[in-house]
């Protein structure tokens, strides 16, 4: 029998709504409501909470390699330009003229020392510096100081190449917030030199944001049902390849799942001298045995390397994706192919077919996660699913406990059939929403 309830958040305060989600949402019961995937209001309180206050990803160094390039990007629905400026200096700003809000830079990159307005042409340096207004003296006088009307600079870091933003001035450094999961980003990023090869991959699913991080996160249980083709078309050995392994998350949100052992190194032969110089004797352990890393950094940085057959032959690729959100209803997924700089020109190219062929929008895998992502969202829309209190069972593993031994940090269960990683995701998002 459903439970009827006769909460109407459309007429809740924010303190009242959220209220609601302490009572709700209890992941140490492994129990989600489904209200929380699609509720407009829910949507707008986590916008400010999540994403107006925590690290949020925006793109990696290679896109911007030379003196003078940029970047144009998101952060938290706000447009921002990501400059490497003369000094080779990568920053963040506001895309916003100083002078009246008009939107300064329009193309998604480029090389450019300076930017020029559109609407009345003040031009400003790639350092974010005011450094030039039409007919200055005459309008202005000496009254312009161009020193305070300088581009408002965005907080940006870095790890491992990969560029991180928040408009929150007191959130913790990146380094902090990313914690003992730096050390699986170590062999996500850090195991080589790494570049990203043309341009992020843009596609629309009308699907709420937390389905793709809930489903990157830990659910390497779907992978039979949904993915169960590839086992037929003979890209792995079978339908259940993906149990073996471990499930890891930190604190914060963070979680993977690591599939091993495999019996072929998936990743360039000519390269494991990098990659022992870069990763320490256990980092290499786990990479030379890796069959696949499935991941995501929160709130809604998902990363993946994939090892399957194609044509016939063994391939690897590896990948970052965010789940931007745009409504409650709909995200952008931007995805990014990343390889290793000094791979042969040839594995490059296979790798990026093999990302094409999976993970790509017109890929095996992405076609069948967009249909459930699509579903999932419609299913938990409108105001039925709190009226009748519609709950997600997510106990799976609750009766396991954690292993000791493993090379790596964080809580680790053997088998990756668990969603432990999905209910330390929804504590931490509980947490930000109460904060």
């Amino acid at each position: 029998m459903i439970k009827t309830t006769t909460k109407n958040l459309e007429e809740m305060t924010q303190k009242e709504t959220i209220g609601y989600l302490n009572e709700t949402v209890q992941p140490e019961a492994g129990s989600i409501p489904a209200f929380i995937l699609a509720d407009p209001k829910i949507y707008d309180i986590e916008h400010k909470k999540v994403f107006m206050k925590t690290w949020l990803f925006i793109g990696h160094e290679s896109e911007i390699p030379n003196k003078n390039d940029y970047m144009l990007r998101d952060l938290a629905g706000y447009s921002i330009i990501i400059t490497r400026d003369s000094e080779n200096e990568i920053s963040g700003f506001y895309n916003m003229c100083t002078h009246r809000g008009m939107k300064l830079c329009r193309a998604d990159k480029g090389n450019k020392s300076s930017f020029v307005c559109p609407y009345h042409g003040f031009n400003f340096k790639n350092n974010g510096d005011l450094i030039g207004v039409p007919l200055q003296k005459d309008i202005y006088g000496t009254d312009l100081d161009k020193s305070k009307l300088g581009l408002h600079k965005i907080r940006i870091e870095s790890y491992k190449g990969l560029i991180f933003g928040t408009w929150n001035e007191e959130a913790e450094s990146l380094s902090d917030f990313l914690g003992d999961f730096k050390w699986y980003l170590d062999i996500l990023a850090g195991r080589a030199e790494m570049e990203v090869v043309g341009p992020p991959q843009r596609f629309i699913i009308h699907s709420n944001w937390k389905v793709g991080a809930d489903n990157f996160v830990g659910d390497s249980y779907h992978t039979m049902v949904t993915h169960g083709s590839i086992a037929k078309l003979g890209m792995v050995p079978s339908a259940t390849y993906s149990k073996k392994g471990y499930q890891i998350h930190t604190m914060n949100g963070h979680g993977l799942n690591l599939g091993t052992p495999n019996p072929d190194f998936a990743f360039p032969e000519e390269l494991k001298s990098e990659y022992k110089s870069n990763l320490t004797d256990e980092q290499y352990d786990v990479l030379a045995n890796l069959k696949n890393m499935i991941g995501n950094i929160f709130p809604n940085l998902s990363f993946l390397i994939s090892h399957t057959k194609v044509k016939g032959q063994l391939i690897s690729n590896t990948t970052v994706r965010m789940w931007r959100p745009i409504g409650p209803d709909k995200m952008e997924v931007i995805a990014w192919f990343l390889v290793e700089k000094n791979a042969a020109e040839d594995w490059k190219k296979r790798s990026r077919d093999s990302f094409i062929l999976t993970f790509s929008p017109s890929g095996i895998f992405e076609q069948d996660d967009t249909e459930v992502f699509t579903d999932i969202t419609a299913a938990a829309s409108g105001p039925m699913p709190v009226m009748k209190e519609l709950v997600y069972n997510y106990t799976m593993g609750m009766h396991r406990e954690p292993v000791s031994g493993f090379n790596g940090p964080g809580v680790v269960y053997d088998d990756k059939f668990s969603e432990a990683n999905q209910r330390n995701f929804y504590r931490y998002w509980l947490d930000l929403m109460n904060a």
